[in-house]
């Protein structure tokens, strides 16, 4: 006991709250309101009077509770802590971080589970149980064994207000308006939408039981559920019964769940109406307001009217009518076979993780349109597979649209219609063996791909299907590269369209059939990463259509050099590194890179760029102003076999080539004709007898010796007119 004590008379009431040792209490004859300490083994006898027992053990072990209703004793143990009691009216108890059994007295009691799978049984009297998620990531669920619902109807009886519990939610995100109610064979089981960690379930309770009244004038208001920031019961929702047939809603602005029939229910004009469809084949029509419309297990039809709406599908093959202004619809994780009409506003449409084939159409304004998802797998154990695996159909309409099938299985279509549209069937393959973690969301389905009218951007990299993708009207962006590690492999093709569009089959191991259409488009190609060598025999096919298309391959990985060839007559020709083929016609301009080793670039009849890389390259331009890059002086020398003083030029890097360049044109006193510089000042030497071409970076041989770096023809009329510096 200590030497601390109190010595009291005509006291009508007792607080008291026990240490963390062996605590002895005894109320008196009023309303005492007595605490256990986090520890010790204690005694309390509430006495006389309407008293409270509080309970809040931060142990290292779940909470166990026993009660004799005939004797009004108990006790609450955790680990080494416990406490018996008896005489108590009232109990306060707050659970563990573990899975607590907490059983409640004959009086109106607070229990809490804290975090961990708890169950609570309240016991006779108005009972209140405390849920809060505020724990995230390790909150799981609370099971009720004997909830007291408020009944059917709305003048419960005195035997039902008697027993009559509330479930209170205590943290921010858990509100009547994402509440979600499911009866699970003779449980119901209470969730919220988008918190998956939260979950209460009332055993042997049907839906119907559940309400929330207001006072009348004959009874005070009364209810089951008390949401954050709730200070008394409100008409916060409205549960039908499970034989009612009605066609509106009890109350404008509130919650209502339905029951299992098939309901046609309509709601309240100007009203933010939160209906719940339950079960069975509803047709839901929410009129004007921003609504929030759940059509729950069946085959649903949802009708958002005007305003900004939210509605969710559910199991079943279901429609969601968005009608005006900006909608979400939603039906993620469903089985049926889905369609979402957005109507005119900018609307958000998701079939994520599904498993049919779902029409998800976008109609007027800027709409996003999403069937992606991912497979997902961590320390052997975690697994999440969200990829939608139906053959969807996803239509833009007008506006400018964003359509994304990432990580899908499925054939799907995407059809952008007017506007410029984001269509998009990409993605990546992760795994690291190091910390076993896989990540995977590559569409691996044949997509269709049609960007219709405007600017559009259709990305199928690193898709593992045959992919048709087609630009349509407009200057559009069309995406099959393959980035390090997720090289495609398949056969695409991709047609351009009218307007000057950019195509781009970088890194890709398959047979490509690219088309550019009309204008002036623009192909890149190539090898760009370590393991971007085919190991077959990989086949672009390019055609550029009308216009002055531009071909650009670089081959920085190829492990053999490029082997080019081109007809001037028929306009077409070929480049090969290694076992990537890319066969062209029609194209008007050439900018090939070429490779670590010797390789043969053969230019077309236009203006074309040709960079030799390392290597002693054979380079011919062919007609048309043809430019020839050097990055650097020292990667071999180079045979400009055709190099036309009158119109070729030679690119040179001033930060690779140093010796005080500039970027733009040569200054004429840094190029001369001869066998070497004769001032300080010179840079480049054309020896016109042997044609060969030498870069001098301090004009002085005492301080660093000319090197040959390209090989021209003899006796041309060169300059320093016929050199750029860039950067």
């Amino acid at each position: 006991m200590g030497t601390n004590q109190v010595s009291y008379k005509n006291i009508e009431r007792l607080n008291i709250s026990g240490t963390e040792y062996n605590d002895l209490i005894v109320g008196n004859s009023g309303n005492d309101t007595l605490s256990t300490g986090n520890g010790g083994s204690d005694t309390i006898d509430g006495g006389e009077g309407d008293d409270v027992l509080s309970v809040n053990y931060n142990g290292s072990a779940a909470i166990a509770t026993t009660y004799n209703a005939t004797t009004n004793t108990g006790s609450i143990r955790s680990g080494t802590n416990q406490v018996n009691y008896k005489n108590i009216e009232r109990l306060n108890i707050l659970g563990t971080d573990y899975n607590d059994l907490i059983v409640g007295n004959s009086g109106n009691d607070t229990l809490s589970g804290g975090v961990g799978n708890n169950t609570l049984t309240g016991g006779a009297g108005n009972d209140e149980f405390v849920y809060n998620n505020d724990y995230y990531y390790s909150k799981n669920t609370d099971t009720i064994t004997d909830f007291g619902g408020v009944g059917k109807g709305s003048n419960p009886s005195a035997t039902v207000i008697a027993s009559r519990d509330t479930l209170q939610f205590t943290s921010d995100g858990l509100t009547a308006q994402n509440l979600q109610l499911t009866p699970h064979g003779n449980n119901l089981e209470i969730t919220f939408e988008n918190l998956a960690n939260s979950k209460v379930i009332l055993q042997n309770f049907k839906l119907e039981n559940l309400d929330n009244l207001p006072a009348t004038s004959s009874q005070p208001a009364i209810g089951n559920i008390l949401f954050y920031g709730q200070t008394s019961v409100t008409d916060s929702f409205d549960v039908f019964d499970a034989n009612s047939t009605q066609t509106n809603l009890f109350n404008k602005k509130t919650v209502t769940f339905l029951n299992d029939l098939d309901n046609n229910i309509t709601g309240f004009d100007n009203s933010n109406d939160v209906i719940n469809g339950q079960g069975g084949n509803d047709i839901i029509d929410g009129l004007s307001g921003n609504d929030i419309l759940r059509g729950g297990a069946g085959n649903d039809t949802l009708i958002g009217g005007s305003g900004n709406d939210s509605l969710i599908g559910g199991a079943g093959n279901n429609i969601l009518d968005g009608d005006a202004d900006d909608d979400v619809l939603n039906v993620s994780g469903s089985i049926g076979n889905n369609t979402l009409q957005a109507g005119v506003g900018n609307d958000r449409l998701s079939a994520n993780a599904s498993t049919g084939d779902n029409l998800l159409s976008g109609s007027d304004g800027n709409d996003s349109l999403d069937i992606s998802g991912s497979y997902m797998k961590r320390y052997s154990y975690y697994l999440e597979d969200s990829r939608s695996t139906g053959n969807n159909t996803l239509l833009g309409g007008a506006g400018n649209d964003t359509l994304n099938a990432t990580g899908s299985t499925g054939d799907n279509l995407l059809s952008g219609g007017d506007g410029n549209d984001s269509l998009n069937i990409s993605g990546y393959y992760s795994y690291s063996s190091s910390f076993d973690y896989l990540e995977d969301s590559r569409s691996t389905g044949n997509n269709t791909l049609l960007g219709g009218v405007g600017n559009d951007t259709l990305s199928g990299r690193g898709s593992t299907g045959n992919n048709l993708l087609s630009g349509g009207e407009g200057n559009d962006y069309l995406d099959i590269s393959g980035g390090e590690p997720t090289l495609s492999i398949v056969n695409n093709t991709l047609n351009g369209g009218a307007g000057d569009d950019t195509l781009d089959a970088t890194n890709t191991k398959g047979n490509n059939l690219l088309s550019g259409g009309d204008g002036n488009d623009s192909f890149n190609l190539g090898i760009i990463s370590s393991d971007g060598v085919p190991s077959d025999l990989a086949t672009q096919t390019v055609n550029g259509g009308n216009g002055n298309d531009l071909l650009s391959m670089y081959c920085y990985y190829a492990t053999k050099g490029i082997t080019s060839t081109f007809n001037a007559t028929t306009n077409t020709g070929s480049v090969t590194a290694d076992t990537y083929l890319v066969n062209y016609n029609n194209v008007e301009r050439l900018n090939i890179f070429g490779t670590d080793y010797n390789d043969l670039i053969v230019g077309s009849n236009g203006n074309d760029t040709l960079t030799g890389g390392k290597g002693n390259d054979s380079l011919i331009g062919g007609n048309g102003t043809d430019t020839f890059v050097f990055y650097n002086y020292n990667e071999g020398v180079d045979d400009l076999y055709d190099f036309n003083a009158t119109n070729d030029l030679i690119q040179i890097s001033a930060f690779y080539f140093a010796g005080g360049l500039s970027k733009g044109s040569l200054s004429a006193n840094q190029f001369t004709i001869g066998t070497s510089a004769t001032t300080i000042a010179q840079r480049f030497i054309y020896n016109d007898i042997t044609g060969g071409l030498f870069f001098d970076q301090d004009g002085s041989a005492a301080g660093f010796s000319q090197i040959k770096f390209a090989q021209l023809s003899a006796g041309l009329s060169l300059t320093n007119n016929n050199f750029v510096v860039v950067g």
